[in-house]
């Protein structure tokens, strides 16, 4: 394998570390020096100590630098799917969909789901101690492995991360998403968040009965959302409803701040991407969508929230 051009400047300085080292200065004699051009005073000779540090220094720098990995947050029912799919179809760029270390979501409810390359939920099912520290072990090196194998292809690896698991179902509240808490120990982590008007959001949850938190309000979710927003700068957070509107001009967007390439044609490519969590629109054409008629109940949960005026002032929903 031929070296790296770091490699190259390494040896290349070592080299001159070692020649400068091997010069007998400290031995010439007086009128030497004045021969060769070395100045009397020695403190104004070249620190040899001092460059060694530095040259350690810019290696420890180089070879700690951590690698880039691109995370998607979103909410269940917020139009993730969707996004995801459009990824996808970017040049080079391989999506894991739906990733999270913990979640208990897919296990069966009633009896074991057949699951044969699933360590996690198999080893929930065997009861093995300490499965938590055993899931995040196991998942880390999973994440590992892809990122690695994709690298080596010349892709780049984005994981849609469930963020559902961690902001409507745990009762207490992250401070930051459970995956990218676990990768940012290995990697430099790039998230984008993308968000949904939470009126329509919350009404398609509750439509697939996926509302796993607790009370069961519009309230609640909003509160958990506000959260969950709170933990990203606006550069990184994407509205569902101006990709539906302008999909170019957001998937440009959403590609340049995770420093991926851009490919204007994943409009048309998009469909044949398979992920998972495939629940709402069933036409390929990208554009925006009627509001559902709610009923009575639920437009007076909406008055009477105080958490919604909130996010409907930072981001101009109604």
């Amino acid at each position: 394998m031929m070296p790296s051009s770091f490699e190259e400047f390494k040896r290349l300085l070592d080299e001159s570390v070692g020649l400068i080292e091997a010069s007998s200065v400290s031995s010439l004699k007086p009128n030497e020096s004045e021969n060769i051009g070395v100045p009397d005073n020695i403190e104004t000779i070249v620190d040899t100590n001092s460059l060694l540090v530095r040259c350690e220094q810019a290696c420890q720098k180089h070879s700690s630098r951590k690698p880039t990995i691109r995370i998607i947050h979103h909410l269940a029912c917020s139009g993730g799917t969707l996004i995801s799919k459009c990824m996808s179809a970017m040049p080079n760029v391989f999506l894991l969909s739906e990733v999270h270390p913990y979640s208990d979501l897919a296990l069966g409810r009633e009896k074991p789901k057949y699951s044969p390359s699933d360590i996690v939920s198999l080893s929930k099912y065997a009861s093995v101690p300490n499965q938590k520290t055993l899931a995040k072990k196991i998942f880390k090196q999973s994440i590992d492995a892809v990122f690695e194998h994709v690298h080596e292809s010349g892709g780049h690896l984005v994981l849609r991360d469930h963020t559902h698991s961690d902001f409507n179902v745990s009762e207490k509240l992250p401070q930051k998403s459970v995956v990218s808490q676990i990768l940012s120990e290995s990697y430099d982590v790039k998230s984008i968040l993308t968000i949904r008007n939470p009126i329509d959001a919350y009404a398609s949850l509750v439509k697939n009965n996926w509302v796993h938190f607790s009370p069961k309000s519009f309230e609640e979710y909003c509160r958990r959302f506000l959260v969950l927003v709170s933990q990203f700068s606006d550069d990184e957070i994407f509205l569902y409803e101006d990709f539906t509107a302008k999909p170019h001009n957001e998937m440009m967007k959403m590609t340049e701040k995770l420093n991926l390439p851009y490919d204007e044609s994943f409009d048309i490519l998009y469909p044949i991407f398979r992920v998972t969590g495939d629940s709402g629109r069933s036409s390929n054409i990208i554009g925006p969508r009627s509001r559902r008629q709610l009923d009575e109940a639920y437009q007076n949960e909406i008055k009477m929230s105080e958490s919604f005026p909130k996010i409907s002032a930072k981001f101009g929903f109604n």
